[in-house]
């Protein structure tokens, strides 16, 4: 069995986790650093590199990143640190980015390990699509956040703590929460078929805490890694 700390694993994770996500967790668990695509973008933004500069031209002008310079933000990242495990999230988001990054991990002789994909069952959605719908944020500071953990408020559409008034942002929507994950499960059917056609798809209900699911994973993926070496 391959040793916690040695696998190289790609997350494929619904946009259910406001805060700290599994990948988090998981990555901890399993002693490796997270590989998150957004991080690596910003840091290219950030410093003003050549992919930055490119990414930002693309992105004020209202058009989303071509592959290309998705696929070689990722090169650039393994090219240069080449880590021999990690956990890759955020990456990728359709079947020519996997292709690209299965010849990428080829060139490198770093193959992955496993792919871990992340289920809600359709109970889980709809209690997640109830509870981040009835979220509410105060005008005068975003840090002072309601749900449905709060059982009053001493003034109506009021902030507890400073009086200010209660909105709720239009990604935390009922109807805009309900298509993140439509799209999303579009998104990742053909991603899914890709690395199940390759035995590499572990799948893991994502139901409880980070750490719970973490746990979980980390069991399923050991588990994936006994099943492959025998």
């Amino acid at each position: 069995m391959m040793a916690t700390g040695s696998m190289r694993t790609v997350i494929l994770q619904p946009p259910a986790w406001l805060w700290e996500t599994p990948s988090d967790s998981l990555a901890r668990a399993l002693a490796v650093p997270r590989i998150n695509f957004g991080d690596l973008m910003r840091a290219h933004l950030r410093q003003g590199t050549n992919l930055g500069i490119r990414s930002a031209e693309i992105m004020n002008s209202g058009r989303p990143l071509p592959d290309e310079i998705i696929n070689a933000i990722i090169r650039d990242h393994l090219c240069q640190e080449a880590p021999t495990a990690f956990l890759l999230d955020r990456h990728p988001l359709n079947a020519a980015q996997a292709l690209a990054l299965d010849e990428l991990l080829h060139e490198l002789d770093t193959p992955l390990d496993s792919v871990l994909r992340l289920h809600l069952p359709e109970q889980e959605v709809e209690g997640r699509v109830r509870h981040q719908s009835a979220r509410r944020l105060c005008r005068n500071d975003s840090a002072h956040v309601y749900g449905p953990a709060v059982d009053t408020l001493d003034v109506d559409d009021a902030c507890n703590v400073c009086g200010g008034e209660l909105y709720q942002r239009e990604d935390d929507k009922e109807t805009s929460i309900r298509g993140q994950f439509s799209s999303y499960e579009a998104m990742v059917e053909p991603i899914i078929r890709h690395y199940a056609r390759q035995g590499l798809l572990v799948t893991v209900d994502a139901v409880g805490t980070p750490d719970e699911i973490a746990s979980r994973a980390l069991a399923a993926l050991r588990q994936h890694q006994a099943a492959t070496r025998k």
